[in-house]
């Protein structure tokens, strides 16, 4: 499989999840610039946020350099949620991409099985939390998901081989 686009979970991945967002910045998960700078890579995110809040968000992380209106898309923007294959099969349609050279890196069971439906390689990009809980793994494993990481640079390594 030759990964051309990646299909990004905003919260959680790209910057941790924080209720409190908005008041305190939205710092980058670890080594999210390093994946981000991968040659021959595409890149969006798929979300289950709002536009507005997302371009928000991105703003305050400084990732304005990678993420526009372009290649940002949002649940209000398909017929259902990450749950079904709509919100990716719309990226791959707008992003002009084949599922088969696509990844979507999520940390939610619901988003590894709609990548799965819409023919792409799930990648579960898990807290330590979730990431050491044999039962979440399991989970995981049982509908199809082959990569479990907890680290970016598990990610980077993988994408580079």
């Amino acid at each position: 499989m030759l990964i051309k686009l990646i299909i990004w979970d905003f919260d959680g991945v790209l910057a941790p999840t924080d209720e409190n967002w908005a008041a305190k910045g939205y710092p980058l998960t670890a080594r999210v610039r390093e994946v981000l700078a991968l040659p021959n890579l595409r890149h969006c995110v798929a979300t289950n946020g709002s536009l507005a809040q997302t371009l928000e968000k991105i703003k305050l992380c400084g990732l304005g350099d990678v993420f526009n209106e372009q290649n940002i898309f949002t649940i209000d923007m398909a017929v259902a949620g990450k749950g079904s294959p709509d919100i990716f099969l719309l990226a791959l349609d707008k992003m002009n991409e084949k599922p088969e050279n696509t990844a979507v890196v999520d940390n939610s069971y619901a988003a590894m099985k709609g990548a799965i439906k819409a023919g792409c390689l799930p990648i579960a990009f898990l807290s330590r939390e979730r990431f050491e809980n044999s039962d979440w793994s399991q989970r995981l494993q049982n509908i199809g998901v082959k990569h479990v990481f907890c680290a970016l640079s598990e990610l980077k390594g993988l994408l580079e081989s």
